[in-house]
């Protein structure tokens, strides 16, 4: 029996009057509401944002207390960006096939370990290996997280992937500001105790969220739930595996703007501090906007998520993209004109609407492909394009930084962004239809008769 065959076959007709099965509920599933699962996906992805969100705040420490070149602190991030990029793939395989109980809880161990490897230098080598190990195993738990939303909401898909998104941008927040307030003349010690409980809190919390955390029965809606809202239904029935996914140009093109926003992005937000800093503008600024960036980040994934459930998320990404673009150039124009207030609230403005990628990709990677693999497609997506990203977001931007100034590298951040959304626009015409070509296709080349 073909693809396309299998997918129109129905379930049979009730015989001599008996019922067809009543679709269980979220709670007969788990034996708790399916909302529980997304606290605890939520409290999963929480702590493991210090990695990116509180990088600009804490890379300033590492390079003072070891010595280590500016080069050498943005190559840890661009490490960062691309191990976890890459744990996506396999986190989001695994996850599809044996569920993210035992993948969350094993990775949040090794994520601590990467966090705690920053206190054990002055070696290099050793602590970048632990580094980006532990960067490795948070994309398992990031794509544990996020596909909860994909996996169990299909009916608040965007809200949900919001929400969840969002909680890896918040969890840098308890440990922001304190960082921030450490002086210069501080020992190492007193840093060094901030990572200390930073591990501590990744380790435990991941294995405690991870015994709440369980994927619905394939293809499980609530029962007599259907999209009322256009933006909500699916331009195809058929759920799509990542080979499948992967043959559509749409992928592609996904895979395209993702690249060119993250790198946007990552450009401005893993470096912000000391872009303020290039201004002169007073500290506080810089604390401002590192504060409100890791604030604004949550929030423009939960508000764009919720968005793109009414509009499209097509139109979502057009619209938070182009705008992130055009706050980058008026960031670059407050600061040479010196207008503190102005680059303070263009920086958190272009990064709310940026951060919106991490919530507006795994909502287009479900609404176009469907749940069944969700975690397996959103995860090559996520590996291809976020890793690539953040070549230039990290060291890339550093070397042009180094050389020209920050003006250029955030300038062509902003262009960027712009392009992304752009790129976007063939998508709300031409959304992934499964046929009977796309089967034949899928089959030829994937060896099926």
């Amino acid at each position: 029996m073909s693809i396309t065959q299998q997918s129109k076959v129905k379930s049979p007709e009730p015989a001599d009057g008996i019922a067809a099965p009543r679709p269980l509920t979220d709670r007969e599933i788990l034996g708790y509401s399916r909302y529980v699962v997304a606290a605890a996906a939520f409290c999963a992805m929480f702590i493991i944002s210090p990695f990116e969100y509180a990088w600009s705040s804490m890379s300033g420490h590492i390079g003072a207390i070891y010595g280590w070149s500016h080069e050498q602190v943005a190559l840890m991030f661009t490490l960062f960006i691309i191990f976890q990029s890459v744990g996506m793939l396999p986190g989001g395989v695994l996850r599809d096939r044996y569920g993210p109980r035992w993948t969350t809880a094993i990775s949040g161990l090794f994520a601590g370990l990467g966090i705690f490897a920053i206190a054990l230098g002055p070696s290099y080598p050793l602590v970048l290996v632990l580094w980006c190990i532990g960067s490795f195993f948070t994309g398992f738990i990031y794509n544990n997280a996020v596909s909860t939303g994909n996996k169990w909401f299909c009916d608040h898909r965007g809200v949900m992937t919001g929400v969840i998104a969002g909680a890896f941008s918040w969890g840098s927040l308890p440990f922001i500001f304190p960082i921030r307030a450490l002086p210069a003349s501080s020992p190492p010690a007193v840093f060094f105790h901030v990572i200390y409980i930073m591990a501590a809190v990744i380790g435990g919390v991941a294995v405690i969220a991870a015994l709440f955390m369980k994927d619905p029965p394939p293809g499980w809606q609530p029962p007599g739930w259907s999209p009322a809202r256009r933006a909500a239904r699916r331009p195809s029935t058929h759920h799509y595996t990542v080979g499948e996914a992967l043959k559509t140009w749409q992928m592609w093109v996904l895979i395209i703007s993702f690249v060119l926003v993250s790198s946007a992005g990552l450009a401005g937000m893993s470096k912000m501090v000391a872009y303020s800093n290039s201004f002169k503008f007073a500290a506080t600024a810089a604390t401002a906007a590192a504060g409100g960036i890791a604030a604004a980040n949550g929030w423009g994934k939960l508000s764009l998520g919720a968005l793109a459930g009414r509009i499209g998320c097509e139109n979502a990404m057009i619209l938070a993209y182009t705008l992130c673009g055009l706050l980058l150039f008026v960031t670059i124009y407050a600061g040479h004109a010196h207008l503190e207030l102005l680059f303070v609230c263009a920086a958190i403005a272009a990064i709310f609407f940026w951060a919106s990628l991490f919530s507006l990709f795994p909502i287009a990677v479900g609404h176009y492909f469907g749940e069944m693999s969700a975690g397996g497609n959103y995860g090559v997506l996520y590996a291809i394009a976020k890793g690539s990203g953040g070549l230039y977001g990290g060291i890339l931007s550093a070397i042009l930084i180094s050389h020209f100034g920050f003006s250029l590298a955030i300038a062509i951040a902003g262009v960027m962004a712009i392009v992304a959304g752009f790129v976007i626009v063939p998508l709300k015409f031409r959304p992934p239809l499964w046929s009977i070509t796309t089967a034949a296709s899928a089959s030829v080349v994937g060896g099926r008769p």
